[in-house]
């Protein structure tokens, strides 16, 4: 498998190794056919007597440039763009450079062109080893035809030291261009993996908003769902609720006409009891429905735009629990609270049950207290209700967040499904809820909400 992804990684380097050569040799065609034509005046100017070859060599070298040109727009250009380029460097070479030095000598001026034309390919061109040693190879060879074919050399001096200075630059190339080489597939390699970590987040990104899509199409079909079961099964136990009663009224006619026989006074009291374990059943599963259609509601009937007052908000849900509050010595602290958006019913709703569970769970505690307060930071509120009640297992963290889990057992009373309800309206006011607590230490509920100011800080309500 990496063996076939080095492969694939390779044959990748290789195709755009290609369309840079491909690019870089239309570039020196331009150069070519820009810059020649100033080449030939400077010839006009310097070499009058040898000016027509001089002239005839560009003009064909320019013929040629435009010959590459042209192939670098066809499939064979696209195909073979490496050897197009080689020729390119070597019909400039021998017209510019090359055919001074056949007619001047090894002497000319135009020999240091053999120089910088092997240094500028080397470092232009992406090329492969191969085809820099082949241009050198060349050019050294074509100055040494081209000064041998002018005559005799004298001394010896000028061709020792052009070729001295070929060699370098052709040693200076080829380190360049390996170096460059090096460069380029370090280079590829990195792009290549961040486009490769680039295509996997967005195919990650694109799955996970399918996966929002699906789930949130699923929460509203099983909101769907929990609504239409809970009116439904609404109606048959009003059904069984009216008819118990009914059976109570006849019971009761039945005991005042039948004797007083003791027999009959156990049966009516037998049936009595069942009775009223109906009823108290009915009446529990009356209203866990109503919790439920109140649940099923929360995401359809929330307007959280609203300006809320917590403070005097909570000085209501406060003195609706007074009686248990008395009842059970719990002394309550309450700090500057903030001004939020959201909708009050719903707010209302959540704070009431994080108040009540913490009365309920406050149990016999030698210090009964519960804080309401709230902080910001960020332009986000953070509101909590703190008690110094049982506490809550680190465990069980996250699973009293679900339907229908209780601490405690039958021991507390409640359906299980307050913290539900909690979640479910602060998460459809974009916030978020949690709990930190431990065993024997008191548990502090944290919900974040919008602030209903500008600049996104805290405004304190009344109290």
């Amino acid at each position: 498998m990496a063996d076939a992804v080095e492969a694939a990684l390779l044959a990748k380097f290789d195709a755009e190794t290609r369309r840079l050569v491909r690019w870089r040799t239309i570039v020196g065609c331009a150069l070519v056919l820009t810059i020649n034509p100033l080449y030939i005046l400077s010839d006009y100017w310097l070499y009058p007597v040898q000016f027509a070859l001089l002239a005839s060599s560009n003009l064909v070298c320019l013929v040629a440039t435009g010959v590459v040109l042209i192939a670098m727009y066809r499939p064979i250009g696209k195909a073979y763009p490496h050897w197009f380029g080689v020729f390119l460097c070597l019909e400039l070479g021998f017209a510019t450079a090359g055919v001074p030095v056949l007619l001047l000598g090894p002497a000319a001026s135009e020999s240091a062109g053999f120089m910088l034309i092997i240094l500028g390919v080397a470092l232009l061109m992406p090329w492969q080893m191969v085809h820099g040693v082949l241009v050198s190879g060349l050019f050294l060879a074509m100055y040494v035809v081209c000064a041998l074919a002018h005559g005799p050399i004298d001394g010896g001096g000028h061709f020792w030291a052009n070729v001295s200075l070929i060699v370098t630059a052709s040693v200076v190339g080829l380190v360049s261009m390996r170096a460059g080489a090096a460069l380029h597939w370090r280079e590829f390699r990195t792009r290549n993996a961040l486009e490769e970590a680039v295509r996997q987040e967005t195919e990650l990104a694109a799955a996970l908003e399918e996966k929002r899509a699906q789930l949130q199409l699923t929460n509203q079909e099983m909101e769907d769902l929990l609504y239409v079961a809970s009116h439904d099964l609404r109606a048959p136990l009003i059904n069984v609720q009216g008819f118990t009663r009914e059976l109570q009224i006849a019971i009761e006619a039945l005991r005042r006409e039948l004797p007083a026989s003791p027999e009959v006074r156990a049966l009516v009291t037998d049936v009595d009891e069942s009775i009223r374990f109906i009823l108290t059943a009915v009446a529990r599963m009356d209203g866990l429905i109503g919790s439920l259609l109140n649940l099923s509601r929360i995401a359809t009937r929330t307007n959280p735009t609203e300006v809320v007052p917590l403070g005097p908000m909570v000085d209501k849900i406060i003195d609706s629990f007074r009686f248990q509050i008395d009842q059970k010595r719990i002394t309550i602290a309450i700090d500057a609270l903030p001004v939020v958006i959201g909708d009050p019913v719903r707010l209302n709703q959540a704070v009431s049950n994080l108040v009540d569970n913490a009365i309920k769970y406050m149990g016999d505690r030698p210090v009964r207290r519960i804080e309401i307060g709230a902080s910001s930071a960020n332009g986000t509120c953070t509101c909590y209700v703190r008690d110094s009640g049982s506490g809550i297992p680190k465990a069980k963290h996250e699973t009293i967040f679900r339907l229908f889990h209780r601490l405690g057992g039958g021991n507390v009373p409640g359906e299980g499904i307050g913290l539900t309800m909690v979640r479910k309206i602060i998460e459809k006011h974009g916030g978020r809820v949690w709990v930190e607590a431990m065993p024997d230490e008191g548990s502090t509920f944290f919900f974040t909400l919008r602030p209903a100011t500008a600049a996104g800080t805290v405004e304190e309500g009344p109290q």
